[in-house]
């Protein structure tokens, strides 16, 4: 009965027509109803968590939408906060009022005196340890407040790198707190995209300028690098998915590769004034191939072939729908940018890509 009720989950979808507007404009306004979970068809009646595993991976040995994973446990009060779900626990698949639900039978491991053992850490909806060092190392600043950050004037060597082994200066006179130092990564529009490379302490203030020592540099220190006070970002324990607000783009990533891939981390040229929060989810979108279909065959008008561009003018061409490449979860926000994780991604995702905001 199980197997039978597996195998015959409907899957429901809703698409919105748009009267007018490109192919994209289609795609952008298509969306499926929150209130249906799909269920795979080879979903297993029974997991037995492993280390390594996440709540994510989980949701997609269930679901065909992993971002709803916790429509799974909403109903379930044998697992009221799936963040405390570990290694060695067993999930059961059963229905409650006609939905999909995972139920939990905790598993504990007992010592040979007979005192159980505490758990280990419970799992995180994604492996944040592998993620957040890019996030902690990162900041973004408006061009105003990257312009009017004190300076790294250089130590007193000719050399335009600083070494660490002696004092630098910076400009202007600084309070005794802790600092970080920054480097330019890459202009993104109007803001400025910054590595954090080392730490640094205020050893005494001199006329217009601070001297300092270093710590714990990470990597060069070149003159013209930016200090400023110590930032504190902490990977949120939980974050509930939710439908995003803003259109856009992606802009830069942050392991300076030009293709993105699984828990990847992408910056997003919208934030915060934009009505971005953490939690809300993104699809990022391949445009649909334009065919000519005035030849012997149809064949794909290539942009970079001069002739093909041109004669797109005056050929018959169809537009192939647009279509889902990655799907990403605000994790960071700032005024104007915002970071983002790649959770599911059926092709390397391009720096450049358009995003479009999910509909839960």
């Amino acid at each position: 009965m199980a197997s039978w009720r597996l195998s015959t989950i409907a899957v429901i979808g809703f698409l919105l027509l748009a009267s007018a507007g490109s192919a994209m404009s289609a795609y952008a306004q298509s969306t499926s109803s929150g209130d249906i979970l799909r269920l795979k068809e080879d979903a297993p009646a029974e997991y037995v968590v492993k280390k390594g595993d996440t709540l994510w991976d989980i949701a997609g040995f269930y679901l065909d939408d992993p971002w709803l994973w916790t429509e799974l446990w909403r109903v379930n009060e044998s697992v009221d906060n799936p963040h405390l779900i570990y290694p060695g626990d067993k999930l059961y698949l059963s229905w409650v009022d006609g939905r999909p639900t995972l139920s939990r039978k905790v598993t504990k491991t007992v010592l040979p005196e007979g005192v159980i053992e505490p758990k280990g850490n419970a799992l995180r909806m994604f492996p944040s340890e592998l993620i957040e060092p890019f996030i902690t190392a990162h900041s973004v600043f408006s061009e105003s407040q990257y312009e009017q950050a004190p300076q790294v004037l250089g130590d007193n060597r000719s050399a335009p790198r600083v070494n660490g082994m002696m004092p630098v200066f910076v400009t202007g006179q600084l309070p005794d707190v802790k600092y970080q130092i920054l480097t330019p990564v890459k202009r993104l529009d109007d803001v400025v995209l910054l590595r954090h490379i080392g730490d640094a302490r205020v050893l005494m203030q001199q006329r217009d300028m601070t001297e300092m020592e270093i710590i714990r540099p990470q990597r060069e220190i070149r003159r013209g690098d930016r200090v400023v006070e110590a930032q504190q970002f902490e990977m949120p324990e939980m974050l509930v998915p939710a439908s995003g607000q803003a259109t856009g783009a992606i802009v830069a990533s942050l392991n300076e590769r030009q293709q993105q891939g699984k828990w990847d981390i992408v910056v997003l040229n919208f934030g915060e004034r934009d009505g971005v929060e953490a939690g809300q989810m993104y699809r990022a979108i391949r445009p649909g191939t334009e065919i000519f279909m005035d030849g012997d065959a149809p064949e794909a008008v290539r942009e970079t072939k001069a002739s093909d561009a041109l004669s797109r003018y005056w050929r018959a061409t169809m537009q192939l729908p647009a279509h889902t490449t990655s799907e990403l979860m605000i994790i960071n926000t700032q005024a104007t940018t915002s970071f983002a994780i790649v959770l599911r991604s059926n092709e390397w995702l391009s720096i450049g890509a358009e995003v479009l905001p999910m509909q839960l």
